[in-house]
């Protein structure tokens, strides 16, 4: 379902596109940049909440893998005033830093406000729908 103005969709698809090119870049400025002060990042995977835990959570992903591929698909878009919540799809593809390769299909039900004029996400709740390890990855986290 997209409901709501048509140009806040639009700031919202470009905030979950902002979200996939910093994880793609390792870019933790620009990742903590898509969250509100308060952000929750909820479900499997580590569970986190405001700036400091969502750099703690993004070290520790990065400790453990040397690259990471992030792609988005939006299912679902409602906007209410300051409020949106969304639904998305993602494919990840991890590299590990000891070998081997992981790929996941993820959904995110999100909650975002606008902040200032921009969309950010307040929460993100994931949970993964599918995965393929290769033989010789080395889950570390």
């Amino acid at each position: 379902m997209f409901t709501g103005p048509a140009e806040d969709q639009l700031k919202i698809r470009e905030r979950i596109d902002s979200y996939c090119d910093a994880i793609c870049r390792t870019a933790l400025d620009d990742y903590l940049a898509c969250w509100t002060e308060d952000g929750a990042r909820l479900g499997e995977g580590g569970e986190c909440r405001g700036t400091a835990e969502l750099r703690a959570h993004w070290d520790g992903i990065w400790q453990v893998l040397s690259n990471m591929a992030f792609m988005a698909q939006i299912g679902a878009i409602e906007v209410t005033g300051d409020h949106a919540r969304t639904r998305s799809y993602c494919l990840e593809i991890l590299q590990f830093r000891v070998g081997g390769t992981r790929r996941l299909i993820g959904m995110y039900d999100d909650k975002l406000r606008r902040v200032d004029g921009e969309w950010l996400f307040s929460e993100r709740r994931y949970r993964v729908f599918l995965e393929e390890s290769s033989p010789d990855a080395k889950d570390e986290s």
